[in-house]
């Protein structure tokens, strides 16, 4: 096979106009969304403001995740501070990479036209516009898949070992950004029963160096992890398995209805239609070696959908193949037109994002039994706000969180201030990053402190201590119709030591 991607103009692929024009379009997007980001009123969500506090603390692994989001965030916040756009501030740049990675792979494989619309098809995918706004392993997951995805493209196309070293470094950052990563050596084999060039990859050693490199970069994860009880991998586990088997077939449909909404209809509808097609006579081999690094993700997950609840991100890193074979499949068919409408439900779907999210606080859908829309993302800084002012009125300096999310909302809001922030357990075991450092068990208040409830029963607190003052209720908004309601307690003078217990509801001791 000619080696396109070493020869001629293929060796530069952002040689010609389109990709000149495409980079032009790529900055100007990212541009616009990190300006939205500037205007949005919305707060860090859950997990974002968790990946926040990881990345005060370097280290090699954390609870639920591998650690590279925290070192992305550190390192963003080196930049540009520690505000809620500063820490989103990575994704629109991100998507910029992972856009630009897939206009090289497709002008590798089918030309510079269809690099083109994919690449600008997938930069505007009505999920990545949604996802461009939050920061999530997601993003870097991939980036990394799509820079892998290259490599092997141009590995498969005869390329040399310094393609190996690019594959290993995207499967092994992948890999610290998100186990998923995995999926690719698998999606590998499979496109190496099917695709006679992938077949020479992966039988010689430049694919087998690359999984070396890649399980070399990851090795420092896995040392944290056999140091720290494989938490993190015990918490994946606990991911996939959900709460038990919970056969499903209307799970399974609303898990693809997703993946058409992410990635867009058409191009999912392409990408299907690409896979009928595949084992004609005639067909491109490039089509089945794409289809093997997308439809099996998505195809796992669905099942796994069928047998328990599952998110519809679990198979985003399907989706740059997707957006590759199904732009592909749909301009050789001769139906441009839905790529351009395609391209025109994404415009749309992000500039509704772009004025939804500065005036977040005031949307709300009145036919929709929950309507606040927005409600995970705001409330948050307005809790810290609270809590800071009665904390100050009570003279506490540590504030005693009972949940995950209130723990990070608290952490990050009040990441000003002296207070320090907490966690109370209510079981032995650790069940998230706050219980593993920032546990009560381990940092007794030497003085008063603050205990922030969604419920607390006054009795079991006076276990504890010998003052307990009900400093009466507090209520957040979420949104224009829906808030959350907190009961906060002032703790003083420790009569028995401390530990795990609910402290309302029933109580196993």
């Amino acid at each position: 096979m000619t080696d396109r991607t070493e020869t001629g103009a293929a060796a530069s692929p952002f040689a010609d106009q389109s990709a000149v024009l495409l980079v032009v379009l790529l900055a100007a997007i990212t541009l616009a969304r990190l300006l939205a980001l500037r205007y949005s009123v919305t707060d860090l969500q859950v997990d974002e403001a968790q990946y926040w506090d990881w990345s005060q603390h370097f280290a090699f692994g954390y609870f639920s995740k591998p650690p590279l989001i925290a070192w992305t965030i550190a390192a963003a916040n080196a930049v540009c501070g520690t505000g809620v756009a500063c820490v989103r501030a990575p994704s629109p740049l991100f998507y910029f990479g992972t856009s630009l990675l897939i206009y090289a792979t497709g002008r590798a494989l089918h030309g510079p036209r269809i690099g083109f619309w994919a690449a600008l098809g997938f930069a505007l995918a009505p999920g990545v516009a949604f996802s461009a706004a939050i920061l999530s392993t997601d993003v870097l997951l991939l980036f990394f898949w799509a820079l892998s995805l290259y490599a092997f493209v141009r590995l498969r196309a005869g390329g040399g070992y310094r393609w190996s070293l690019l594959l290993g470094l995207g499967i092994g950052f992948g890999l610290l950004a998100k186990y998923a990563m995995a999926y690719f050596i698998g999606c590998a084999l499979i496109a190496a029963l099917i695709d006679p060039p992938s077949r020479a990859v992966i039988r010689s050693g430049r694919f087998w160096l690359a999984v070396a490199i890649g399980l070399l970069l990851l090795l420092p994860n896995i040392v944290w992890n056999l140091n720290n009880g494989l938490v993190t991998l015990r918490h994946t586990n606990e991911n996939i398995s959900g709460d038990g088997l919970k056969i499903s077939l209307g799970n399974a449909i609303g898990f693809l209805a997703a993946q058409f909404g992410i990635i867009g209809p058409f191009l999912m509808g392409g990408a299907l239609a690409a896979a009928i097609a595949a084992w004609r006579k005639g067909r491109p081999g490039e089509d089945r070696m794409l289809l093997a690094f997308a439809l099996p993700v998505i195809l796992v997950v669905t099942i796994a959908s069928v047998l328990t609840i599952t998110n519809a991100n679990w198979a985003a890193s399907g989706l740059v193949a997707t957006a590759l074979i199904g732009t592909s499949f749909l301009i050789r068919s001769g139906r441009f037109r839905l790529v351009q409408a395609g391209l025109a439900i994404g415009i749309v779907a992000q500039l509704v994002l772009f004025v939804g999210n500065a005036v977040a606080d005031r949307v709300t859908l009145p036919l929709l039994k929950h309507g606040d829309i927005y409600k995970q993302v705001l409330g948050w800084s307005r809790l810290g706000d609270a809590v800071r002012a009665e904390a100050k009125a009570s003279g506490a300096s540590m504030v005693v969180a009972l949940s995950r999310a209130d723990a990070a909302a608290l952490v990050y809001n009040l990441r000003d201030d002296p207070v320090a922030v907490t966690v109370w357990p209510d079981d032995p075991g650790p069940d998230n990053q706050f219980e593993l450092t920032r546990s009560l068990l381990d940092h007794a208040p030497t003085g008063p402190a603050l205990l922030v409830a969604g419920c607390a029963e006054p009795a079991r607190l006076a276990r504890f201590f010998g003052e307990v003052e009900d400093k009466g209720r507090l209520a957040v908004a979420s949104g224009p119709s829906s808030s959350r309601s907190y009961h906060l307690f002032r703790l003083d003078r420790p009569i028995a030591p401390l530990a795990p217990v609910p402290l309302c509801g029933d109580d196993t001791d």
